[in-house]
């Protein structure tokens, strides 16, 4: 991961949550992690959740699925938000949080039955170097299972750039026929891509709408006029390129061989 000071700030954090579920800082809740995971027996498997963020997933992960999940991510206030979350879950026995320091992954070779990430990897610079660390940590048989925004193409157009402007946050997009080639490279077997953009048009566009509608008064009062506003145009620029298709999502699957 490409090491930078913490990004997500408390207002960010409220309006992410407000649109999505508490603890959740991507679309969809649990039911997209349930499209993550779909057809894979977690009960009792040891899970590696990279870009854990404030934990709303791997609170998922071990309630509904039963898994053992390991949780890093690389900002410490969202690392100490998500152990308040699972403790107040009754999960402490279940999921671990850890802060990671960006670069090789701190456990041993075959240590993971399942790779998890739920659109966090966007933020890693060197793909090719990451996707070779959640190789090594894998049990041989083990599974990478996650979801991811996306670019449509490269360079970015005037458009993208206002969008990543409007975000504030480090990005490092790549296409979904890149990450599966880059899988591929890596060793991985059995590797599916799925693009879900057409979905997360429609749910996009909805967000915008509520945040301009039902949400404003809410958000106003947390944030204040000026801070809502602003990321009611950060959704309208997130419309333009989800429109143009220049943004996108997709879902990934793979597995070490062995």
């Amino acid at each position: 991961m490409t090491e930078h000071a913490d990004e997500y700030t408390p207002d960010i954090l409220t309006v992410l949550q407000t649109l999505w579920g508490e603890g959740f800082l991507s679309p969809g809740g649990p039911e997209a992690v349930g499209a993550i995971v779909a057809g894979l027996d977690l009960r009792d498997q040891w899970v590696l959740d990279i870009g854990c963020a404030l934990g709303g997933c791997d609170e998922v992960l071990a309630r509904k699925y039963r898994a053992r999940v390991m949780g890093l991510d690389i900002e410490a206030p969202l690392i100490e938000r998500g152990r308040q979350r699972i403790a107040a879950a009754g999960l402490a026995d279940r999921v671990d949080l850890s802060l990671y320091t960006p670069g090789p992954l701190p456990f041993p070779e075959a240590h993971f039955d399942v790779v998890f990430g739920k659109d966090s990897w966007i933020h890693i610079e060197d793909k090719r170097a990451f996707f070779a660390e959640v190789f090594r940590v894998l049990k041989p048989g083990g599974l990478l299972a996650a979801s991811d925004w996306l670019c449509g193409w490269h360079p970015p157009s005037d458009d993208m750039r206002y969008f990543f402007k409007m975000e504030g946050l480090t990005y490092h997009m790549d296409t979904l026929e890149n990450y599966a080639q880059i899988l591929g490279d890596t060793g991985f077997a059995d590797v599916e891509v799925l693009d879900t953009s057409p979905l997360y048009r429609t749910m996009g566009h909805d967000e915008y709408d509520r945040l301009r509608g039902p949400l404003a008064a809410y958000l106003t009062e947390q944030l204040g006029s000026e801070q809502h506003a602003y990321f009611v145009e950060d959704w309208r620029s997130l419309t333009v390129v989800l429109d143009k298709g220049e943004l996108r999502t997709g879902r990934l699957r793979a597995r070490k061989p062995g």
